[in-house]
């Protein structure tokens, strides 16, 4: 979405700093940026992975030397706050880009205790640790240039998937943080922008073990019209998220999907323009109207698809 103009004319010579950064979603727009003339630092957690994707980021043809990786894992505090401080001290970060996650989709009593805790350890406490200490340095030089944060969320968040339960509540956890951050940081030349991809090709769609459990699987596929074959690439997410955060936009979808999806969760969260504004109102009622009839088709088979579990 556009805005009237953009809030960054373009990433030439910025620096982004990406979490999740050695693969997925992290990598595309690692790849992206540094296409546009940017420096970026990746943190993940595996420094095998960092070194492969640094590998495969200069055989495309980006420059080594505006390639910086940090081993970190974002839910210990320590470690990612020496990976990230030194990472400013690289280069001062103009784009600061949460995107580390992972999901593990089956529903609430058959999981692993473990596994969820892991969930909100990196998808909510990762992000509020990367925030907690980039926050600050970025606020350092505020006042000379414009500045993004980008939380990489997911359409799960705007729209009721089943077996999904605490993955969402970690994402529902960053869409409030994000409305939080909008007005906090307005006054410092610091816009938020929440990106909300579908169902994207990466590796965390193979670890999130969506297809382990035939029966979880089969209503998923069924109530959230799941077709892998209709998964966006990462490379997808990384043109249109850039784009989003270029514009200074807060909610950044793809499609008609995500417009729709959007104008129903906004809330009290004004759009981003008069234009956007009067799409949404334009849109709202039939949108409502349609979504008691996607409800029940969602409810229907859930209650069929369960009784054969049972």
């Amino acid at each position: 979405m556009k805005t009237s103009s953009a809030w960054l004319q373009s990433l030439d010579g910025k620096h982004l700093l990406i979490t999740g950064g050695s693969s997925g979603i992290g990598l595309a727009i690692a790849k992206k940026a540094l296409s546009e003339g940017a420096f970026v630092t990746l943190v993940g957690r595996s420094s095998t992975k960092l070194e492969k994707a640094e590998e495969d980021l200069v055989k495309d043809g980006a420059a080594k030397h505006k390639i910086l990786t940090k081993v970190a894992d974002v839910g210990v505090y320590e470690t990612l706050a020496k990976a990230i401080k030194e990472s400013f001290e690289w280069r001062a970060v103009d784009v600061l880009v949460c995107n580390a996650a992972m999901s593990k989709i089956v529903v609430m009593d058959e999981s692993r205790i473990e596994d969820l805790h892991a969930i909100i350890q990196t998808n909510l406490t990762g992000t509020v640790n990367t925030l907690h200490v980039g926050i600050p340095l970025m606020k350092q030089r505020s006042a000379q240039t414009h500045m993004s944060i980008v939380l990489v969320n997911s359409l799960a968040t705007l729209y009721p998937y089943y077996g999904n339960n605490v993955y969402r509540a970690t994402k529902y956890g960053l869409k409030g943080l994000g409305e939080a951050l909008k007005l906090e940081l307005m006054p410092y030349n610091i816009r938020i922008s929440i990106s909300f991809p579908g169902f994207v090709e990466t590796p965390m769609l193979d670890d999130c073990g969506l297809e382990d459990d035939k029966d979880t699987f089969q209503i998923i596929k069924d109530s959230s019209f799941y077709d892998r074959s209709q998964a966006e690439t990462p490379e997808d997410v990384a043109k249109y998220t850039l784009e989003g955060t270029k514009n200074g936009a807060f909610l950044v979808t793809s499609q008609f999907t995500g417009l729709a999806l959007s104008t129903l969760s906004r809330g009290s969260m004004p759009a981003d323009s008069l234009g956007r504004a009067l799409v949404e109102l334009i849109l709202f009622i039939p949108l409502r109207l349609f979504s008691f009839m996607a409800a029940y088709y969602i409810y229907y088979v859930i209650e069929h698809r369960s009784k054969k579990k049972r």
